[in-house]
């Protein structure tokens, strides 16, 4: 392996490392802290101090806090999810829930007042700062890179909710889940490959630090654009994409079959062999837990044939 980092090689060397092992690279910096017998607090991503409550009314415009919030906290405390996760998710887990629009949503989220409202960092900052002049506790939750940011979230969710063993438990319960999706592959059988979309006339791959990424490698698969040094959301150019030349190619519904019609991409060792595959879009594009599901697609797709 020449470019795995982190948390991604602990997944593709599963037998040498443990989910312990992994989990505990998560902990090392505590959640919250006691400044003084002062209470407890949790910093968010913007370095903003967020009390550790019992929260009782509770809003999220993020898919990641929705997911992560309906399984450690009580379904009525959750008053709102983003819109995405109800057109998204086919359970009735959230059917009682109202859906906005990220951070957009100004007046519905202030008409429901909530005690904390859990966003990520790509929202408008004037938003939440309407919001915070509400009077409302607002948790940035930052970033979203894979299970490099999914993990701690887990954590910083539950701590400043005030259930912290409930967040170390399900983040505990995820990786052991998501290391047993290609177990029982050795290094040395995974097959290699990578992610690349069409979005127009512009192909566009995921790699480390990216959900994309820890799917491909849960998954079982070597992510070939990572070892090349690819990092995030890389636009290829056909030139690159034919250097790479991957044997299984992951892509979004409806593309595997124009993929390889592409020009000069009839020459590709995927499109030779017939190696072109694809997942549901909702799964593929989900940076939270639906990561597991997303693993468990691809290594059905690419494994389960005995190709």
């Amino acid at each position: 392996m020449k470019r795995v980092n982190g948390v991604n090689s602990a997944l593709l060397v599963a037998s040498v490392m443990t989910a312990a092992a992994l989990t505990s690279a998560v902990s090392r910096r505590a959640p919250f802290e006691d400044r003084g017998g002062a209470q407890h607090t949790v910093e968010d991503a913007t370095g903003e101090r967020i009390a550790v409550r019992d929260y009782a009314r509770i809003v999220s415009t993020s898919t990641i806090a929705d997911q992560v919030l309906i399984e450690i906290v009580e379904p009525n405390r959750l008053l709102a999810v983003s819109g995405h996760t109800l057109r998204t998710r086919g359970s009735r887990t959230y059917e009682d829930k109202i859906g906005v629009e990220r951070a957009g949503d100004i007046e519905t989220i202030i008409e429901l007042r909530p005690d904390i409202v859990f966003v990520n960092n790509f929202v408008d900052r004037r938003q939440l700062q309407r919001l915070k002049d509400a009077g409302l506790n607002v948790f940035d939750m930052g970033e979203m890179r894979g299970l490099e940011t999914l993990l701690p979230n887990i954590r910083q969710l539950a701590a400043v909710l005030d259930v912290p063993e409930r967040g170390r438990e399900l983040a505990d319960q995820f990786v052991r889940k998501l290391d047993a999706v290609s177990a029982g592959i050795a290094v040395e059988d995974r097959r290699r490959g990578l992610y690349v979309g069409i979005h127009g006339d512009r192909l566009y791959g995921g790699s480390a630090g990216t959900s994309f990424h820890d799917v491909l490698v849960a998954g079982g698969i070597i992510d070939i654009a990572a070892e090349a040094g690819f990092h995030g959301w890389p636009a290829f150019t056909n030139e690159q994409l034919l250097s790479l030349d991957p044997p299984w190619i992951i892509t979004n519904p409806g593309t595997e079959r124009s993929f390889c019609r592409h020009p000069g991409f009839q020459a590709l060792s995927a499109c030779r062999a017939g190696r072109v595959r694809s997942i549901e879009t909702h799964l593929l594009t989900d940076p939270g837990l639906g990561i597991l599901q997303a693993a468990e697609a691809v290594h059905a797709v690419v494994y389960g044939d005995g190709t």
